[in-house]
């Protein structure tokens, strides 16, 4: 019953779709319409910007009416009615594809591919789109990142960290510049920040993304052909200890395991005040915008002086149906939506990178003025970023294996050392269940 249910609400998702486009099927200039169906997610801010780009392409191209809908809430959602109304046969013609999602879904067949149509294009260039952007979304028929495009990127979400300037302040430290400081420095800066106050803790850092971490160190996570779990090396096992001790031998941050999915209660202790730093990605400056105190972003600390600064930058790709019946519109509002003037428009409400190297380096996304006063660290940063690890397999079960035994090196229970080759044998076991080849 609660299939049937939730098939139901796929059903109206596409059906609301297709009844958003109003007059869809209207005649013009003699012809009949063409009516394609676009669906994503995201916040209403993003709807209604999305709406206006949208109604931008259709006046540009009258001979094409776009049906769209937003799925309401985080990309979780988005993704169980997204794979329902696939299994329905009710699949949308253009649509977002969370690249943590994009190996589940190429491998399926569900996407249509792009290489033919990106090479014939005039509008697209992918020389001119961040490489870590366009990379994360090929395929080959056995890998994700190599091969043929099967989407391109709508965004990409690099990280930074961002700092409370008035926690700073209030405690006399310096605030960072767009230079990466070193974990030595950061470890006495956070240090700085870190006190309590009537009972209630207040802390320098959230936490620290363990990806970087390794990645920082010379380490991997997993391996090239992506079959097996890396983080046996001496540099990822010292780079996951050096997180945990944040919290259990510097005192700066709180437990990552007391910090939820996805590090959502650090995010909220930044937000409260409870926390002077936070490492996170461009997507949260809309909403850190509404802060009640001045902030910035720095780098992402790196392990000595002359490394790079290396985070993992998230992304959102614009793909299409391989059994769309309008394969050619379909692609004209990817191309628009991926292309130069679609980006300058998806930029303005300041929670994305635009893909377009050249848009990111303008007042439409830096927008002096605004916070964060420093926005070109992100472009620095999108230069050296990585798609997570979690982007680069079918599925993410061997990150719930990796998730469920970190606890214990998180909680200081047993060190890294002990618990990371104990886990290995069990990650490449859930790596190995779930990379099998296509269905083509």
């Amino acid at each position: 019953m609660r299939f049937a249910a939730a098939l139901a609400v796929a059903a109206v998702t596409v059906a609301c779709a297709r009844h958003d486009a109003g007059s869809a099927g209207a005649v013009t200039g003699g012809a009949e319409a063409v009516t394609i169906t676009f669906v994503g997610w995201g916040a209403p801010e993003e709807r209604a910007l999305v709406r206006e780009v949208v109604a931008d392409f259709e006046r540009e191209h009258p001979e094409i009416r776009v049906a769209y809908t937003q799925v309401p809430g985080v990309g979780y959602d988005y993704l169980n009615k997204l794979r329902l109304m696939m299994v329905a046969d009710m699949s949308p013609d253009v649509f977002y594809v969370p690249d943590g999602a994009f190996g589940e879904l190429v491998r399926t067949g569900a996407l249509l591919d792009l290489e033919p149509m990106v090479r014939a294009s005039n509008t697209i260039d992918l020389e001119a789109i961040w490489t870590t952007g366009v990379e994360r979304y090929r395929y080959d028929g056995k890998q994700v990142h190599v091969g043929d495009l099967y989407a391109l990127p709508k965004d990409i979400g690099p990280h930074a960290m961002f700092f409370n300037i008035d926690a700073f302040r209030a405690r006399g430290v310096p605030v960072p510049d767009s230079k990466p400081m070193t974990w030595d420095e950061a470890i006495a800066m956070w240090r700085a920040l870190t006190f309590e106050e009537r009972g209630v803790a207040h802390y320098g850092l959230t936490s620290f993304p363990y990806e970087s971490a390794v990645w920082m160190l010379g380490g991997e996570v997993l391996s090239p052909d992506r079959r097996s779990w890396a983080m046996t090396s001496p540099e990822a096992v010292r780079a996951v200890q050096w997180c945990a001790d944040l919290a259990l031998v510097f005192h700066v941050a709180p437990n990552p395991a007391r910090l939820g999915a996805e590090g959502v209660v650090g995010r909220e202790l930044f937000e409260a005040g409870l926390a002077a730093t936070h490492v996170d990605g461009r997507w949260m400056v809309p909403r850190f915008r509404k802060l009640g105190f001045d902030w910035d972003v720095a780098p992402v600390p790196v392990p000595a002086p002359g490394v790079p600064s290396v985070a993992w930058s998230g992304s959102v790709g614009l793909a299409i149906a391989r059994k769309t019946a309008h394969a050619a519109e379909a692609f004209a509002l990817v191309e628009y939506l991926a292309g130069p003037r679609g980006q300058e428009k998806l930029t303005r409400a300041g929670f994305q990178l635009p893909n377009q190297r050249a848009v990111a380096r303008t007042d439409v996304y830096l927008q002096p003025g605004k916070r964060p006063a420093h926005a070109e660290v992100f472009l620095a940063s999108a230069e050296t970023s990585r798609p997570s690890p979690a982007t680069e397999t079918p599925n993410s079960f061997w990150v719930d294996a990796f998730g469920a035994f970190a606890d214990e090196i998180w909680r200081g229970k047993r060190p890294a050392s002990v618990v990371l080759p104990e886990m290995k044998p069990r990650i490449d076991q859930a790596l190995a269940n779930n990379n099998e080849r296509a269905v083509r």
